[in-house]
């Protein structure tokens, strides 16, 4: 997989731009806040429809344009693709395939495969849970779209079980205390509203249970092959020195029987007074976590910088190896002004194990290794929001 072309027209401090990326390595370079990290921005959209960096769409609008565009051309497997997606300033995204509308981001996902690694990442052990559960979702998605139709349905019902659960919080708690613990059996005042609510929490809580089901088969499944790929990654780094365990942590009992649905429905079912009392869901995929453990110890607790930043390159690498393993070709990665965060053993380290994907990565200098990296790849310069190809560095 490559990408051929990319067209930005008023996107960030981008008014017109079109370039044809080279077909290996494209390293860009130039000064802070000239625009390097909005192109890689650009390509991140046009894998996922959403920006790494902010939620508000609108923001990438050129000031004083009414929209946005971005245009992508990608060879896939023997196909040209195109994707189109134009960005109003009210922040609502319209999105082409290959000239038609798509009207599901699943219909999207891995049309363009990305994986990209930025400064963020390399504090994805020390950051919270929310932030390994974004990791897991995203990744999850670009080969496996139907997990994101799954995620997704998850997150409305949880969406409306929470919004009930809060109404009934504040009922409740112009009555009860916290030593009261909340019974349902002793709220005999609220009969009509409790049994209203009973049964539309046991709708949800069988819809969530469903999802859920899913959503950890998927998790789980994929926590073990990065495990394993992660772990032999982290052995070559260390020289066998070091070793890498990756644990999937789930508040939901399951098993890989269908009868798991029923599982999780009881487990949500016998946490409904702390749901009622906490005011939201107190378990199921949202809570979940991802551990990682560098010869048995928590590498979040008591793992070294440069062990952490070993764990951070080898999921990336890991990344790689998996999508091509499920997509049979390899997918395209954004180093983001990641490489000076990284000592030169693992910089060697990074580049020799990236030599058949396409890739993008930005800089604000050109240091002696990415020269000897460089071998016949594509050198651009940004520069107020133009892009130049550099024969010179």
């Amino acid at each position: 997989m490559r990408i051929e072309r990319i067209h930005l027209e008023n996107f960030r401090n981008y008014k017109h731009v079109e370039i044809f990326p080279d077909k290996s390595r494209n390293i860009i370079v130039g000064e802070n806040a000239q625009g390097k990290t909005n192109l890689i921005e650009a390509i991140y959209m046009a894998a996922f429809a959403k920006s790494f960096r902010t939620n508000n769409a609108a923001e990438m609008v050129s000031f004083g344009a009414k929209q946005g565009r971005i245009g992508i051309d990608i060879f896939s497997e023997e196909l040209e693709k195109n994707i189109n997606i134009t960005i109003r300033t009210d922040g609502k995204k319209m999105i082409q395939k290959d000239g038609k509308a798509i009207r599901k981001i699943a219909d999207l996902l891995n049309t363009v495969v990305v994986i990209i690694f930025s400064p963020d990442d390399l504090r994805i052990i020390k950051d919270s849970p929310d932030r390994r559960r974004t990791f897991l979702n995203s990744e999850i998605s670009q080969i496996r779209p139907r997990y994101y139709e799954v995620l997704r349905e998850y997150n409305e019902t949880l969406r409306q079980k929470n919004a009930l659960l809060k109404g009934y919080f504040n009922v409740s708690r112009k009555t009860f205390t916290r030593a009261d613990n909340l019974m349902l059996n002793e709220a005999s005042r609220f009969d009509n509203s409790r049994k209203f609510n009973e049964e539309m929490l046991d709708i949800y809580d069988r819809k969530l249970a469903d999802s859920a089901y899913e959503i950890v088969r998927y998790r789980k499944d994929f926590v073990e092959m990065l495990s394993t790929e992660a772990e032999e990654i982290v052995r070559k780094i260390s020289g066998d020195r070091e070793q890498l365990k990756i644990k999937y942590k789930t508040t939901c009992d399951f098993v890989t029987a269908p009868e798991g649905r029923d599982i999780i429905y009881e487990q949500f079912y016998n946490r409904r007074d702390k749901d009622i009392y906490a005011g939201s869901a107190t378990a199921g995929p949202h809570r979940d976590d991802i551990e990682f453990y560098i010869n048995g110890e928590d590498a979040k607790k008591y793992g070294s910088q440069g062990q952490q930043r070993t764990i951070a390159l080898a999921l990336k690498l890991a990344e790689i190896r998996m999508a091509k393993i499920f997509l049979e070709e390899s997918p395209i990665l954004l180093l983001d002004d990641v490489l000076s965060e990284l000592d030169l053993d693992r910089q060697r380290f990074l580049v020799s194990e990236i030599d058949d994907v396409q890739l993008f990565i930005t800089s604000a200098e050109i240091n002696e290794e990415v020269i000897k990296y460089l071998k016949g790849g594509t050198l651009l310069r940004v520069e107020e929001g133009s892009i130049t190809r550099v024969d010179k560095y």
